[in-house]
């Protein structure tokens, strides 16, 4: 059995938050239309604005090792099968526990396809780098 790749898992966290920045930075217009969210309210500098960005940062990498642990444990390796895993676990668990989330608590169907979508491509591109990049074990030559 392979085991994790540390590095690959780091790399596909970053990639995993820098699409979040990009996604979000592209989309702030509508996300803040449907999120509801006071731009105002945001905190200025300091700690405060670290936290998420750090907090994410952290999710992230939990998720690109969750996704690792996932694939090393199916023998998926390969960047295709990563990604399709990715995208699957994404729709599988993510997306619907939003997804249900949303409809009891009276969220726009927009917030759910831009929360998701980035949730989606994230993991995609999560699981083609740690289905790409396994840690094999060594060989006696």
């Amino acid at each position: 059995m392979q085991r994790l790749n540390y590095p690959a898992i780091i790399v596909a966290g970053t990639a995993y938050w820098l699409i979040q920045a990009v996604w979000y930075t592209v989309l702030s217009a509508q996300w803040i239309a449907a999120s509801g969210v006071n731009p105002a309210d945001a905190p200025k500098g300091g700690a405060a604005m670290a936290i998420p960005f750090v907090g994410s940062f952290v999710c992230d990498v939990i998720v690109a090792w969750a996704l690792a642990w996932v694939l090393t444990r199916t023998g998926r390796t390969t960047a295709l099968a990563g990604a399709v895993s990715g995208a699957a676990l994404s729709i599988g668990f993510l997306a619907t526990g939003l997804l249900t989330n949303y409809l009891f608590e009276g969220r726009p169907r927009a917030l759910f396809y831009i929360n998701a979508g980035c949730a989606l491509i994230g993991m995609a591109v999560a699981g083609a780098i740690v289905g790409a990049w396994q840690k094999r074990k060594a060989s006696i030559a």
